[in-house]
């Protein structure tokens, strides 16, 4: 069988290459968002964009290129349809995370999310607050509740991502309540501006993770959680998403807690990330 050859590329188009894309997202997210319009997006969402592709301009020129692998039929190979775990496999890979043998090294976790998105409030924020990924992977606030994630959707539309993982819920357990229909709501707002400005591009959704018994009875809102997983797997149906069930990582083992019951500490996040990497075939 005949191998793909890469064609290498040469050094000095590469600034070339990320000023025109710098180019393209103004032009995407001028014409997305008209002056006069209802978005949020801003000069400031612009200026965030432009900064970000100008810190990929900034890469190791091996990193870039390895990214775009052209073979000899002319074709680049960008992994941008990567193929989803099957539902039968879950069990299994679910086991692999919790012994350990499924879990990624930072190196491939890295690797695995190049071009990718996940959004998010705290928990995701920690992403690469403990240095797992970078702020070019994860677009996150925190605090953050999904009504007002109006500025990470724009920047993700602008950064065009392969994949796109969101994990709201934390925080809207505290603003909605009770009131699940409304935080579905707020959700769905936001995932139909991703899928009209991004078609074809996969969105996951994670779940909101479980939250201990001493955390709830401090903060009561934090009850709902079961309620808003069971109308997020209705919300993932409906609109041709998959929901990422995380939950058994804390499940089994309540030491991933931070003393608030609420946030997980460092050594959960290679395994989420791994199950994330998984489910989604990176």
């Amino acid at each position: 069988m005949k191998k793909s050859k890469r064609n290498e590329i040469p050094g000095i188009i590469l600034p070339v290459i990320v000023i025109a894309a710098i180019a393209a997202v103004i032009a995407v997210v001028v014409f997305l968002f008209p002056k006069g319009g209802q978005s949020s997006v801003t000069k400031a969402d612009v200026e965030q964009t432009v900064a970000r592709l100008q810190a990929m301009e900034n890469r190791d020129t091996a990193e870039i290129e390895n990214q775009v692998t052209v073979t000899d039929t002319g074709t680049a190979d960008d992994a941008s349809s990567p193929a989803p775990a099957d539902e039968s496999s879950l069990d299994s890979i679910r086991q692999s995370i919790l012994d350990g043998s499924g879990v990624m090294d930072n190196v491939t976790i890295r690797q695995k999310f190049k071009n990718t998105a996940i959004m998010g409030d705290s928990i995701t924020n920690s992403i690469w607050e403990y240095e797992f990924l970078d702020q070019d992977v994860v677009i996150s606030e925190r605090g953050l509740s999904v009504i007002n994630a109006n500025d990470q959707v724009a920047t993700t539309i602008a950064m065009n991502p392969r994949v796109i993982f969101m994990g709201f819920g934390s925080n809207d357990l505290e603003s909605y309540e009770s009131n699940v229909d409304g935080f579905i709501e707020g959700y769905k707002t936001q995932v139909r501006k991703l899928q009209e400005a991004l078609p074809g591009v996969p969105i996951y959704i994670n779940c909101v993770l479980p939250i201990t018994e001493e955390a709830i009875a401090s903060i009561p809102a934090l009850q709902y959680y079961p309620q808003y997983n069971e109308a997020l797997i209705q919300m993932c149906n409906e609109m041709g998403l998959t929901f990422v069930d995380n939950s058994f990582i804390l499940e089994n083992d309540s030491s991933l807690y931070e003393p608030d019951g609420e946030h997980p500490t460092s050594p959960f996040y290679p395994l989420w990330l791994s199950y994330m990497a998984y489910v989604a075939g990176l």
